[in-house]
């Protein structure tokens, strides 16, 4: 049996990105605590771009505009 991709979800995505930054912003954080966010902000907004521009050249055929 085929394992299942697991679907992105940009809003939790982002509400993640949003918790990340949050945590890098307090004065208390560990530079251990912080490098790991930092690490984890970075995939996620990576993901993010991605999905976006996958969402961009569906638009421009949905569009008719095909120069994707």
């Amino acid at each position: 049996m085929a394992e299942k991709k697991e679907e992105f979800n940009i809003e939790e995505a982002l509400k993640r990105l949003e918790e990340i930054n949050a945590e890098l912003g307090k004065s208390g954080t560990s530079l251990k605590d912080s490098i790991e966010l930092y690490s984890e902000g970075t995939k996620l907004s990576v993901k993010c771009k991605e999905y976006l521009e996958g969402v961009e050249k569906e638009i421009k055929v949905l569009s008719g505009d095909e120069e994707a």
